[in-house]
């Protein structure tokens, strides 16, 4: 698990901040003697779980819906993390129209082990239109 206080050195000495990441984590994974705040159980079928696609680092778009009652969240894949080779700068004409880089396996991994993560589970892509590249959006067809 990766967790990010801030984005600068003046952030990351910030113990307030770590003790209460620290303490959300630990009562999140019920360590301590309460039960787990985000225990996931075949009890929870039919439950939504996003799969955010695109966006800034912080992905607030993705986020707003998380925020909503009933939906759990799956991994966030920031437009920066879905490498892409843009289909006019392609040197064979051939493939002028085919989108290249590992975008598509990254996603596909992200929506098969969401769905390994959460059995039972309505896994559901959100993407952020405005902030993905533009080019890959008419033929969006992953899983």
């Amino acid at each position: 698990m990766f967790v990010e206080i801030g984005s600068t050195e003046e952030y990351w000495k910030r113990q307030d901040a770590a003790q209460a990441i620290a303490l959300l984590v630990w009562e999140g994974l019920g360590l301590g003697e309460r039960i787990a705040v985000g225990n996931w159980s075949r009890d929870n079928d039919r439950n939504k779980i996003l799969l955010g696609i695109g966006g800034g680092h912080y992905v607030p778009r993705h986020m707003d819906i998380v925020r909503k009652d009933g939906v759990w969240i799956g991994h966030m894949l920031p437009g920066y993390s879905l490498l892409m080779e843009d289909p006019r700068e392609a040197k064979s004409p051939t493939n002028s129209t085919v989108v290249g880089g590992t975008w598509r396996e990254t996603i596909r991994v992200a929506f098969e082990t969401t769905k390994l993560a959460f059995p039972g589970g309505e896994v559901l892509a959100h993407l952020d239109h405005k902030l993905v590249n533009l080019y890959i959006t008419p033929t969006f067809h992953i899983c």
